[in-house]
């Protein structure tokens, strides 16, 4: 498992997320899709929870107590109610708080460190490794990532993140 790599992979999730949150309210990131699915909010906070935690993976420690996240677990536990969400804002900077701790420690990894087991593998992999979990880590943010662009427009906002331009053929 290749460390840079990875760290790419999470720059490329935070720039389409920074993108995807673009102009949008704290209201606004409350609206959940229908019939069912979470809303815009706990996907930020979810990320930023999972972020969060993974910096013990990389060297590091959390930024934010892990309880401060409890209604963005997706494992049952506290139910999330709209009330008592994190606003948007904060939820915005404390994601962008966790992207320069968290590619450093990447960057700074030795290939020994990312063979060595890892401490939990959400996966059920038994030979799950420090870069196996951290690489499912990363495809789990974009696929959230990707959620985002989609709940943008379920709240009636263009979609930001568009094809390149194909010149005209004649």
């Amino acid at each position: 498992m290749h460390a840079k790599t990875i760290a790419y992979q999470f720059g490329l999730c935070s720039h389409i997320l920074e993108r995807n949150l673009a102009g949008l309210s704290h209201e606004e990131s409350l609206i959940n899709p229908q019939p069912a699915g979470s809303c815009l909010n706990w996907v930020l906070g979810h990320v930023t929870r999972t972020r969060n935690r993974a910096l013990s993976l990389v060297g590091g420690r959390p930024l934010f107590a892990n309880e401060e996240f409890d209604a963005y677990d997706d494992n049952g536990g506290v139910t999330f109610q709209a009330e008592t969400a994190i606003h948007l804002d904060e939820l915005k900077r404390r994601f962008k708080a966790l992207q320069e701790p968290l590619v450093s420690g990447l960057d700074s990894m030795s290939i020994e460190a990312m063979d060595k087991p890892a401490p939990v593998s959400p996966t059920g992999n038994p030979n799950e490794t420090v870069g196996s979990l951290l690489a499912a880590l990363a495809f789990h943010e974009a696929y959230h990532v990707g959620q985002t662009g989609m709940l943008r427009r379920i709240v009636g906002r263009e979609g930001v993140v568009k094809p390149p331009r194909v010149p005209a053929t004649k």
